[in-house]
């Protein structure tokens, strides 16, 4: 009886330093920063649905190409999320706002770390679609941080 409550007990105490599981929409949100940090295309991509567009009538394959260019312009990229806000349309919808800081070390290659700037902040309003269960972006618009 004794050995049994104390199996009882290290479970509860474990089931609560693991906490909640994470909102499936957020850990979406996390995997893009992971890739945008280790600035790899493809798996920031691999959350981008494949009818996106963005705002400015960007298709998915331009977004890919001015994520890949600005990936190319940095020796390290760290993203960082603020004020993230997610509102559920349901459970095959969501949007999430959030300001990104972004920094980094720019290329030194032909002065191109004289025309990169080394941080930059802006706001994000995405839509988000649940397919076959992954949570992918299908519409983003995102500017300039206002400050």
């Amino acid at each position: 009886m004794r050995h049994t409550i104390r199996i009882t007990a290290a479970l509860s105490l474990l089931s609560l330093a693991c906490g909640t599981p994470k909102d499936p929409v957020r850990a979406t949100l996390d995997a893009l920063v992971k890739g945008a940090d280790a600035r790899d295309a493809g798996a920031l991509f691999d959350r981008i649905a494949p009818g996106f567009s963005a705002a400015d009538g960007s298709s998915r394959d331009e977004a890919r190409a001015l994520v890949e260019r600005y990936f190319a312009a940095y020796e390290i990229l760290d993203v960082r999320l603020e004020d993230v806000r997610i509102e559920r349309g349901g459970p095959e919808a969501a949007r999430a706002r959030f300001r990104a800081r972004l920094s980094g070390q720019p290329r030194r290659i032909g002065g191109l770390d004289g025309l990169v700037p080394s941080s930059a902040v802006y706001d994000f309003d995405l839509r988000l679609t649940n397919e076959g269960g992954a949570w992918k972006v299908a519409w983003a618009q995102w500017n300039p941080a206002g400050g």
